[in-house]
Formats: structure tokens, sequence, C-alpha cells
């Protein structure tokens, strides 16, 4: 949550930004694309940091970072510093989650990972919501920098709760040098399961912000031209997610990875379809369905990112983080091509197309051969 509240915050804010900074839809972009881009190239390192120096030592270093980041964006007086401050968030994010996930792949047993993974998605959403929802209600009354400072104050309040109450690693074994952590890059990229997810994540979150960023657009323009206080409230819908991630968990153990992961996309592509109708309840239901399909696709690939790396987890989270938000950094600009011609329904059918990809993916990838762990996928 502490993360995740910060990552895509200029999301609720981009019609008021574009009146602040009079720029256009694909330069307002930038605010969540470089922050992005700033995870997904930070994540391989963090994670080898990680596998060198301990989970809770990168975490809480990374937390207080990212803390110190999102306090100073409130100071921004023009947009290139407000980019600036959104590119050193993006370099601490990976440290707080790429630890987090090796730290459950190592400190729990393998058939309780998939439900403990989708409590710690169930986080990330609740993060999501909070940073979005927050941000938007703050600025329509007290402005975009009161937001900022907003965001940084929770974080700060954060940080001794998980100082104390996570508990030191009890099966990490440290890389004995930082090239080492390195070392398994090669098998990694030889893992055609890891690539395969690897895929899938670049799929799921250029599903995600490609939908988020663009519905704000979408929303405020006519028939429906919401206020950027309504704009805040469909980010409720992350809510869903919430609730139904953690059920996800136990539903894969029984029905297995694939067929939870193609449910999730079919529900989310549907819900995609609902939105194109001219109805505030039909693209609120829509947006429910769409962002609670990619929550569980989340945690079942997430969650076999530890299973199919079976050395240099940090390492491979690294690696998947990276890919995951190349896709959001994609998702956040490429859409714009087709906004200025076709408008909302290019975008969703853009969005539908990618997660029809990945799902074929998934299911062709994520088999296993008759094992006691072949239940699992």
């Amino acid at each position: 949550m502490s993360a995740f509240i910060d990552m895509y915050v200029t999301q609720a804010l981009l019609p008021s930004l574009q009146q602040t900074f009079h720029a256009s839809v694909a330069v307002l972009s930038l605010t969540v694309t470089t922050t992005t881009l700033a995870v997904a190239f930070a994540a391989p390192f963090t994670g080898s940091l990680s596998d060198r120096y301990g989970r809770k030592t990168v975490l809480m270093t990374s937390l207080l970072c990212l803390t110190g980041c999102t306090l100073m964006a409130a100071t921004a007086e023009n947009l290139r510093v407000l980019l600036l401050w959104r590119l050193l968030q993006g370099l601490f994010i990976p440290g707080v989650f790429t630890t987090t996930v090796a730290y459950i792949g190592e400190e729990w047993p393998a058939e309780r990972v998939p439900g403990v993974t989708a409590l710690y998605v169930s986080g990330t959403v609740f993060g999501s919501f909070c940073g979005r929802f927050l941000a938007g209600i703050i600025t329509a009354r007290y402005g975009w920098k009161t937001a900022f400072l907003t965001l940084g104050i929770v974080n700060l309040a954060f940080i001794p709760v998980i100082a104390v109450a996570l508990p030191s690693s009890r099966r990490f074994r440290p890389s004995t040098q930082l090239v080492a952590s390195l070392s398994g890059l090669g098998s990694h990229l030889r893992n055609r399961r890891l690539v395969a997810t690897y895929t899938v994540g670049f799929g799921i979150l250029f599903s995600q912000v490609a939908t988020f960023t663009y519905v704000a657009f979408y929303l405020s323009s006519p028939p429906f031209a919401l206020t950027l206080h309504a704009l805040s409230f469909i980010f409720c819908v992350f809510l869903i997610g919430m609730v139904i991630t953690p059920f996800a968990g136990s539903l894969a153990a029984r029905f297995g990875h694939r067929g939870m992961f193609a449910f999730a996309m079919a529900t989310g592509s549907l819900g995609l379809l609902l939105t194109t109708q001219p109805s505030l309840a039909m693209v609120a239901t829509g947006l429910t369905l769409s962002s609670g399909g990619v929550f569980i696709a989340q945690a079942m690939a997430t969650s076999l990112v530890s299973r199919f790396a079976r050395r240099n987890r940090s390492l491979a989270v690294g690696l998947y983080v990276l890919c995951y938000y190349l896709g959001g950094s994609v998702g956040a600009v490429l859409p714009s091509a087709v906004w200025g011609g076709v408008g909302w329904i290019g975008c969703v059918a853009l969005v539908i197309l990618a997660q029809a990809i990945i799902t074929f993916i998934a299911w062709r990838t994520w088999v296993f051969r008759a094992t006691p762990d072949s239940r699992f996928c």
C-alpha cells in the first residue's frame, strides 16, 4: 500500500494538471509514463540489491527515499520539475515490492504462496485506490500540491509501523557479491515459462494503465462531463479488486492459474465493452469488472514468478517488474494515437486485443509436467 499510494497519483489529476500547465494529453501522460519507466528499469537492480543486502533493509531504505520524493513533489513549480520528482519516485518504488514478492516466496510454504501473494496484491490495490481517490478529492478543494504533501505524510506515518511489524527474514540467504546476484539473469531469460510470464505482465499493466489514464478524459467530456471531484469516486471500483483477489489465490490452488487467468481476462474484456455505453452506471460497472479482472490476473502472474525461478528470486521478480511497468509505460502513451481519431472506442479495442494475446500466451506456457506441484497451474 505504501508504494502504490504514490504510483498512479497523477491519473486522477490529469484534467486539473491540463488546466494548470496547458499541456496536451500526450505530454500530461508523461506524469504516469515517467514513473512507470523508472520503476521498470530500476526493478532488476533493486532486486539484486535485495538478494545481496537483505529484504527488509532494502525495503525500508526505499520507503524512506520514496517518502522524501513524494513530499518534494509538492514543491514543484512547473511540469518539468514535477516530472523529475515523479522519475525519482519511480526509482525507489521497486525496492518495496520486488523485495516483498521475494520475501513471500521465501517465508511461506509453496502451497500458501498464491494466497499470500493475493493478499499482497490486495494491499497494492488499496494503495492504488487511496492514492488516486485522495489526490482527486484533495486537489478539487486545495490543489494538487496539497495532494502530494498529504500522500507524503501518509507514507511517513506507515514507515515506523512497517519497521516494527514486519519480521526479519528467516530463510533468506544473501548472495556473496552484488555481481553474483546478477548472475542468474541469463538463466532467467532462457526460462521459457518465466519469459512468457514477463510478457503476460507487460500486457496486464498495459491494460490497466491504458484504461484508467484515458477514462479520465472520456468521463470529463460530454455526455458525462464529470468534475474532478466526481471523477475521484470512479476509482472506488478498485475496491472490488481488494475484496475478490484474496479468494482468487485459493481458487487458483483448486482450479489452476491458467483457468483463473482466462476467466479474469474474459471478465475484464466484457467490462471494457460495457464502458462504451452512454450510461454512467454501465461505465462504472464495466470499470469494476475490468479492474477486478486485471487484479486477479496480476495475482496469478506474480505468484508464478517465484515458483518458476528456483534461485535469484528477487532478480526474477525484478525482471517481471521491468516488463510489467514497460507495459504500463506503453499503455499510458500508445492509446493517444487512437484517442485523437476514434476516441474511447479505439482505446477499448486496443486493450481487448492486448488481453486476448496474453491470455493465449498464458494458456500455452503455464503448463507443468505431471508433478506434485502441477495442480497450481
